[in-house]
């Protein structure tokens, strides 16, 4: 195993032709990307450990409402256990999560009429999920990206990680398997006045 871990840590992070993020990385703040989405912050740059991140073109939730920010590094980096070897990297990372975190946030209750900060209503909350993964080394080499994300509606619902999933109700098909509910997710189109205006909200606000 400390060989295997040894090999990944020595993997080649320069960009790769084919590698859609890695081309992403050479874009400015307020460029599109090919697929639609905006680039909304950059920090560093390839050499320099950096970071980019994304507002992208569709949502999982409520597409008047939500979006979804994806971080990730300039560096084609295939595994979160890799930044532990760049100290700058991970310093960077930490940098960027926090300040689209509070971008995200603020956007979010600007956008709330409900929200109060000193009210304790569930409709006062401005809820933040992350999602990433990465495969082992040894199989798909895909660009490291998280994606963050208002935690509400249908996206919004108990993942397996939350305690609050276990609470589910419990049902059992014919074969006698036990499983639960939940509503399907899908992607939608964000109107392009919503993503342009989402996108020179959170560009001010990253910039602050």
């Amino acid at each position: 195993m400390k060989d295997e871990f040894n090999e990944l840590i020595k993997e080649d992070f320069s960009p790769r032709e084919n590698c859609n993020l890695c081309k992403e990385s050479n874009l400015e703040v307020g460029r599109k990307t090919d697929y639609g989405g905006v680039i909304i912050l950059k920090i560093g740059s390839l050499a320099d450990e950096g970071w980019i991140a994304t507002l992208s073109p569709k949502t999982g939730g409520n597409p008047k409402k939500d979006f979804t920010i994806q971080l990730m590094p300039l560096a084609h980096i295939t595994h979160f256990s890799q930044v532990n070897s760049y100290p700058k990297l991970a310093k960077n990372y930490g940098i960027a999560f926090s300040r689209l975190s509070f971008a995200m946030s603020k956007v979010m209750a600007s956008e709330n009429k409900n929200f109060k900060p000193t009210s304790d209503s569930t409709e006062n909350a401005v809820s933040v999920a992350t999602y990433g993964k990465c495969t082992t080394w040894k199989e798909k080499k895909e660009h490291l990206h998280i994606k963050i994300f208002p935690f509400r509606g249908d996206i919004g619902q108990p993942y397996t990680v939350d305690s609050s999933f276990g609470r589910k109700e419990i049902h059992k098909d014919s074969d006698g398997k036990e499983f639960v509910k939940m509503k399907p997710v899908r992607k939608v189109m964000i109107d392009d006045d919503r993503l342009n205006q989402l996108a020179r909200n959170l560009i001010g606000l990253l910039r602050e």
